[in-house]
């Protein structure tokens, strides 16, 4: 899938979750891991986001990596 497409689908994902703008914990961003962006913002705090930390941390990535290919429009709402 295309970098347009994937990010077209997250916005639409956004839209009809009604959370455009602010993620509830409860948002899941790894389908294949279940991982929230709750757990997310537990393991990250105040930190910079740091991919190699959610990978080692809670496996983020390591399915079908298609969190990976909207990390740049999730990273921001952490």
């Amino acid at each position: 899938m295309k970098s347009e497409e994937l990010e077209m689908l997250l916005e639409a994902r956004l839209e009809l979750d009604g959370q455009n703008k602010d993620l509830s914990d409860d948002f899941l961003i790894c389908e294949c891991k279940c991982v929230s962006l709750g757990q997310i913002r537990e393991i990250v705090g105040k930190k910079e986001v740091n991919l190699s930390l959610l990978r080692k941390h809670l496996g983020v990535g390591s399915g079908c990596s298609s969190c990976l290919k909207s990390f740049e429009q999730w990273k921001i709402r952490i």
